[in-house]
């Protein structure tokens, strides 16, 4: 073989395999997010499609739910997590304008379409999520990673020790941007429309977690300054429902 030749034949085979080898590295980063869930950015998880059929009727869901406070030793599933935020606040039409509606409009009513509401996870045991804080992203169906480790005891702490917070696999805690709302109705858009809004969202949850087999129990006694410095949350952001969900 001439030295021309088979100079060509090595360099060949030298960038196939470099082909496979860099082929290879990819198909198990995207296995790797496929299976935790995590997107190219860091810190974020993709949560996965809920579904929109169940074996639950909302009128059997009326007629069974309850607060529940006592929960079974068992993770919930991300599957679980996942449907039970998208009830809550998920998009239901995507609309890019006005910006305001930031995703689309979703599966609770907002005065005005201003959606002041946020929703956190307190992670503690579901499968596929580390333990961790998360903020509830609507548009995208995400979670946003605040902060890691198990924060559940914390936040039982701060709800003057309600010990069942702690026990349960996850708590979703709601917070309020009024200026969201107020900027347009003005003080009434705090002392009434606020409210409504996260009424609507909870029994939402409440149904949801029926139709899942969970429980779950809406707490409203808790230090607000405590709360807002177990989520890290700053400024006019203020804790309104801790909501903790696990296995009846």
């Amino acid at each position: 073989m001439r030295p021309l030749v088979l100079c060509a034949v090595v360099c060949a085979c030298a960038w196939t395999s470099l082909a496979i080898c860099f082929s290879g590295n990819d198909g198990t980063s995207k296995q790797k997010q496929e299976e935790t869930g995590m997107t190219g950015k860091e810190g974020v998880i993709s949560l996965p499609a809920p579904r929109l059929t169940s074996d639950c009727s909302v009128e059997q869901a009326l007629r069974q739910r309850r607060s529940v406070r006592s929960y079974r030793a068992e993770p919930l599933g991300m599957s679980e997590l996942s449907q039970l935020l998208w009830a809550a606040y998920g998009v239901t039409k995507e609309m890019p304008r006005p910006e305001f509606l930031r995703g689309g409009l979703r599966t609770a009513p907002s005065a005005g379409a201003l959606y002041p509401l946020e929703i956190y996870a307190i992670v503690g045991d579901v499968t596929g999520v580390a333990p961790g804080i998360y903020r509830y992203q609507s548009a995208g169906h995400v979670l946003e990673r605040v902060s890691s480790g198990d924060r559940r005891q914390d936040l039982a702490q701060a709800a003057w020790g309600q010990s069942f917070i702690a026990k349960a696999p996850v708590a979703l805690v709601y917070t309020a941007v009024f200026s969201r709302t107020t900027g347009k109705y003005g003080q009434r858009g705090r002392d009434r429309y606020v409210c409504m809004d996260l009424g609507h969202s909870a029994e939402n949850v409440y149904l949801e977690a029926e139709a899942l087999g969970l429980g779950t129990c809406a707490v409203g006694a808790f230090n607000d300054e405590a709360v807002k410095a177990v989520l890290g949350v700053k400024g006019e952001e203020e804790p309104l429902y801790i909501m903790p969900v696990g296995r009846k």
